[in-house]
């Protein structure tokens, strides 16, 4: 036979297609059709997402929109409570140095001061006990927020859409 291959197609020289070579050339394509098809199929698979070929609709672009400033208010929500927390974390380890220091010159043999000493630890474990809830309710609502980022992600992130419907929608905004 008289010909090369090129990707998957093979190209025939100026050779007269008798009918047997036409039959070689028949089963070449079709045996390699099956082989193409999968490494496309492999190829979308990797890509992921991105490979999407269809565009957002409105009604989905709008709903992409509304997750995103969810995932950005609640992001924005559990930035503000963590700086909170590690204030309140600051503030509980100055009073436990404080309270380390105090106690190296508290007189033991005054019970007014031992009892003013023991309700300062008293106030100091409080603290710790309402910073410990806070701080499981932090991780909850971080977990949402990191839980709503990776919807957006499989939802919407690099999908494609029409500028106009983004226009119209923050037209009716």
């Amino acid at each position: 036979m008289t010909g090369f291959a090129t990707g998957n197609l093979l190209v025939m020289a100026a050779a007269p297609i008798t009918r047997h070579r036409f039959s070689r050339f028949l089963i070449a394509c079709l045996l390699a059709m099956p082989a193409a098809y999968a490494a496309d199929k492999a190829s979308k698979a990797a890509s992921g997402p991105a490979s999407r070929t269809g565009l957002l609709t409105p009604a989905e672009l709008r709903d992409c929109k509304a997750q995103e400033a969810r995932v950005l208010t609640l992001t924005d929500e559990a930035k503000t409570e963590k700086a909170g927390i590690e204030g309140e974390k600051a503030e509980i380890g100055r009073l436990g140095t404080s309270l380390a220091e105090e106690v190296a010159t508290l007189d033991k043999t005054s019970a007014e001061a031992v009892d003013a000493y023991n309700a300062k630890v008293e106030a100091r474990d409080k603290r710790i006990d309402a910073y410990q809830s806070r701080v499981a309710a932090f991780n909850l609502k971080a977990e949402a927020a990191n839980t709503s980022r990776d919807d957006y992600a499989k939802a919407c992130d690099q999908r494609r859409y029409d500028e106009r419907d983004l226009n119209d929608i923050k037209r009716k905004k």
